[in-house]
């Protein structure tokens, strides 16, 4: 193989392998104009009639964190996608050192409904969710908790929108 052939194999190669890297999550989703404050849930029956669901996530925390800081970064998280209220549905505890950074995942829906009307439940992501170690409380007590986890977790979260007037 001549000495062309091969740099030009290796360089093909080499843009295939770059492409496999590990990407920074985008969300797709829904949006709205972001908010200043996002209260939070963990029980379906709480949510305001009002209320209209505009994304399902799974959020990816790193380890090493205390559930202040996991709360904290979910809350800015949803205000910056416009949510002011976000349902936490159930966690795992993730095998392994997890991810280095909070990945949010997006799983729908493709246009906001009444969360009274239209939700059928912690559904979405299943076959990441089923993939997950397994499970574990992330409550009211844990969301402003001080006592680091030597742990990651995957977080069920549905944001909604449910302030009236709001676009």
């Amino acid at each position: 193989m001549s000495r062309q052939s091969l740099f030009t194999l290796f360089s093909f190669v080499l843009v295939l392998l770059a492409g496999c890297a590990s990407k920074p999550v985008t969300y797709s989703g829904i949006r709205f104009p972001a908010t200043d404050q996002a209260g939070v849930t963990f029980q379906e029956k709480e949510v305001p009639p009002q209320c209209r669901a505009f994304a399902h996530v799974i959020v990816h925390t790193p380890t090493g964190l205390t559930g202040a800081r996991i709360g904290q970064q979910i809350t800015e998280y949803a205000k910056d996608k416009g949510a002011d209220l976000i349902l936490i549905g159930m966690s795992r505890r993730t095998p392994g050192k997890g991810t280095n950074d909070f990945q949010f995942f997006f799983y729908g829906p493709k246009e906001d409904y009444l969360f009274n009307k239209g939700w059928l439940g912690w559904k979405f992501g299943y076959k990441d969710w089923e993939n997950s170690g397994g499970m574990i409380g992330f409550g009211y007590n844990n969301w402003s908790d001080t006592t680091v986890n030597d742990f990651s977790m995957k977080i069920q979260t549905v944001l909604l929108r449910c302030e009236a007037g709001r676009p």
